[in-house]
């Protein structure tokens, strides 16, 4: 099965890709550019910047799967900072990283992992997807370290996303995984 990670260049997406590859699969990473950072700018909140898309190359390289980063700076900025900036206008509390996981790791990347044949798309969230034998529904499930459960963060999936949605360090632990 070929499927696309989106590596953000933590352990966990680190992780993931390494898992997946070792399981088989046709591995290819895929990272997010979110922001422009020509002006120096070095971050933007605790992830996306530019050593976060270097990290993330240099894994790759290291378990030997192709790498690119695609440029989502528009998306980003219409999909997730917009929403946030009206939501919080509107006296209401924006959760910008679900927004983000949404909309573009599952949704726009999801498109183009599509480009390059991949039958799902992979991140290093601590969650679990199964499927109920009697309704055919795609249930978002909690993973199973209690203290990293990301669940949360992918509330929104739709059941078309979930169905393409892999979490390979979900089942796991956060310390088997940093190990």
């Amino acid at each position: 099965m070929r499927i696309v990670v989106a590596m953000s260049g933590g352990v966990d997406s680190s992780v993931a890709a390494a898992l997946l590859a070792e399981q088989g699969h046709d591995v290819i990473g895929l990272s997010m550019q979110l922001y422009d950072q020509t002006d120096g700018q070095t971050s933007f909140g605790s992830c996306c910047s530019i050593e976060d898309l270097h990290d993330a190359r240099r894994v790759a390289a290291a378990i030997d799967i192709p790498h690119y980063i695609l440029n989502f700076e528009r998306q980003f900025d219409q999909q997730v900072v917009a929403n946030f900036v009206d939501e919080y206008m509107a006296g209401r509390t924006p959760l910008p990283c679900a927004r983000c996981n949404s909309d573009l790791k599952f949704a726009t990347l999801a498109e183009r992992a599509a480009g390059f044949g991949a039958d799902a798309v992979a991140t290093g969230h601590y969650a679990r997807v199964e499927r109920d034998a009697a309704t055919g529904r795609y249930l978002l499930r909690r993973g199973v370290d209690p203290s990293k459960d990301q669940a949360y963060f992918l509330f929104s999936l739709t059941q078309d996303q979930l169905a393409r949605a892999v979490f390979p360090v979900g089942d796991r632990p956060k310390g088997a995984v940093r190990e």
